[in-house]
């Protein structure tokens, strides 16, 4: 199971929603990935989506913990490339579901940052 949106607004931005809102919920997010600090070293990486000597998109992954014990993550990747992010949340096993705690705290999250733009 897995959910995807679209928004018109800054990775970082949409991140920071993301983060506040689910820690209402007691959901805590924990960064697994930066695309932006994995290429801090790497000043003339190539970019797949612009053809450009220097990338400026940005892609991280965010494991999403419920309290409840012993529950996988979910997994959070936010892909933002001129400022659209596309925001796509899975279960972290295959064939797994979603939790209906975070699809609400989710759906929360990402209809403030829809309105914020």
């Amino acid at each position: 199971m897995q959910r995807d949106l679209t928004i018109a607004s800054p990775c970082e931005q949409t991140l920071a929603l993301l983060i506040s809102t689910l820690a209402l919920h007691d959901i805590r997010l924990e960064r697994s990935f930066d695309l932006r600090s994995a290429l801090h070293d790497q000043p003339e990486c190539p970019c797949p989506h612009h053809g450009t000597t220097h990338c400026t998109c940005q892609y991280v992954v965010l494991l999403a913990y419920e309290p409840a014990p012993a529950a996988p993550p979910a997994v959070i990747t936010a892909h933002e490339c001129d400022g659209i992010t596309r925001v796509l949340v899975a279960a972290s096993e295959p064939g797994g579901r979603l939790a209906w705690p975070l699809l609400a705290a989710l759906d929360e999250a990402l209809t403030n940052a829809t309105a914020e733009v």
